[in-house]
Order: structure tokens, then sequence, then C-alpha cells
């Protein structure tokens, strides 16, 4: 899936960010409560030591924790604060086929231009990718590597059968071609989404059981790179993000060197990437 980059008006993305802010102290404050681990990921964790907070042009917030932690916060904030948020997984929406989880808050609305098309109620929320063990042995790493990449690409495509193809030409076509048949061979088949979501997660976890020295957040574009060693990672450390504290791992600049190279430095116009909602809507609450 290609990515799209928008200029937003510079209010509005200011107050998107304070909205998006605002729901991460809530997950934040779960946190705490239930003494569970997390760290800002990919473009949020550069943010946070490049900018101490969102990367100027950024309108979303990543945040990895550990599977058991994640299981115990999906069912927190549900029961705590199901008030004001709603988790949106697969199992949650059957028109969502996206690996992301999302914490959303009610009464709002972002609609990327993915996701024009869906039937599924899209909010202003922030994601939450669980880490998984990744086997120590090599062989037994890339297959797991590759099965969750080909059931991560296979759940997009059981919902979007024209996904954005990053070449153009021949190519284009016949990806797409390939893409618009995977689309309904699964539809016709009534492959769910949240069949393939529990295949996704059935092979993310296989090796949770064992004691390895790397995680993974499998669900990310670049899971070759994005593993992190329980010592890259512990004990976590409180960096400022905007108006909050958040933690980071121990070695984050090991983390996102390994992930984005000289992350430092600011990528030119051209390479810049945020999600351009189609629909966005901050609610009536909002002053």
């Amino acid at each position: 899936m290609a990515h799209h980059y928008k200029e937003y008006d510079p209010e509005v993305l200011k107050k998107l960010q304070k909205v998006q802010t605002g729901i991460l102290k809530d997950f934040a404050l779960i946190c705490e409560e239930h003494g569970l681990s997390y760290f800002l990921l990919g473009g949020s964790g550069i943010g946070v030591v490049r900018h101490q907070g969102f990367i100027p042009w950024d309108d979303d917030i990543d945040v990895a924790m550990p599977r058991k932690d994640y299981d115990i916060l999906l069912d927190a904030i549900e029961k705590e604060m199901g008030d004001k948020y709603k988790i949106l997984t697969p199992l949650t929406n059957e028109d969502y086929s996206v690996n992301v989880t999302k914490i959303q808050k009610k009464g709002t609305k972002f609609v990327p231009f993915h996701a024009r098309n869906s039937k599924c109620e899209r909010c202003i929320d922030i994601d939450i990718f669980p880490l998984d063990n990744m086997p120590d042995d090599g062989k037994k790493r890339t297959r797991q590597l590759r099965r969750t990449w080909l059931l991560d690409k296979l759940l997009f495509l059981r919902g979007c059968g024209e996904p954005d193809i990053p070449f153009g030409g021949w190519q284009n076509k016949f990806a797409m071609m390939i893409c618009k048949m995977v689309h309904i061979v699964l539809k016709v088949c009534r492959i769910s989404p949240a069949f393939l979501y529990r295949l996704l997660e059935k092979e993310e976890t296989r090796y949770n059981d064992q004691t390895t020295k790397y995680m993974n957040t499998f669900r990310v574009t670049m899971s070759n790179k994005s593993y992190i060693s329980k010592d890259e990672m512990y004990p976590l450390v409180k960096m400022p993000f905007e108006d909050m504290e958040v933690y980071m791992p121990k070695e984050y600049d090991r983390y996102l060197t390994r992930l984005f190279g000289d992350y430092m430095t600011m990528p030119p116009i051209e390479k810049r990437v945020n999600h351009c909602p189609d629909v966005l809507d901050f609610g009536e609450e909002y002053e």
C-alpha cells in the first residue's frame, strides 16, 4: 500500500494532534494503573527523540506493548473507559479488515483515503501494536515473518480490492489484477476478516510460550527490521512528548537507527507520509 501525503491547515492539524495526545494520556493512565509496559513506535518514536512531540506533519500515534499487556489493555479500555472509547479490530467490527488495533474516540470521525469506501466507522484514534516473541532460529524466524506478511496482505485485500500500488506501468496493471482476483476469491469463499485475523494472531503468538531473545511488532510495514531485544527495551526510559511524558526503549537510538537509518535528519517533502483523511470531524464536545 503506497502512502499519501497531504498538507493540512496548520490549525486543523494542531487540533487533531491535541485530541490524539488526549487519547494517549488516557491510554497512559490505564497503563499506569494496571502496571503495563509500552513505548512509542515508528514515526511517533522519531517524534519523541527529534521533536519532543509529533513530527510536525504527522497525524497519528503508534504505540507498541508486550502481548500480555496488550490483552489486559484492550479489556481495561472496554471496562473502564467504554463510555469514551471503543476498540477497533477485525474481531470487534466485521467490516474492518486491517491488522492495526485502534483505540477510537467515540463521537469523532477520521476516515483515511484508503477507507473512503468502507462501511466501517472510523474515528480519531491511536494505534496499538502487540509485541510477540520471535524465534532465535533463523529459518523459523524467516518462516514467521513470511507467514505474518502474507496473512497481513490477505487481510487487507479481503477488505480492499484496489490497494495503492507503489509502481506504475504494466507492473501496476498486473499487480492490480492479482489484487482484485484475490479480493474476489476471498469474498466468494466467504473468508471473513475475523478468520484471517485469528490466523495472523496465531502465527504472531506461535513462540510466546518460549524464552527468546527478540520480540517483534509483526504488523508494521518493516517487520524484518522492527525487532527489539529485551535488553534493548528494558528498563524503559521516560521522555517528553508534547505536554506529557511517554516511555521509550532504553536503547531507543539503536532501535530507531535499525528501522530508519539517519532518523535525526528531516526528510524532504516527497518522502513525508501522513494519512490524509477524506473526512475529519472533531465531534460536538470539542470547543
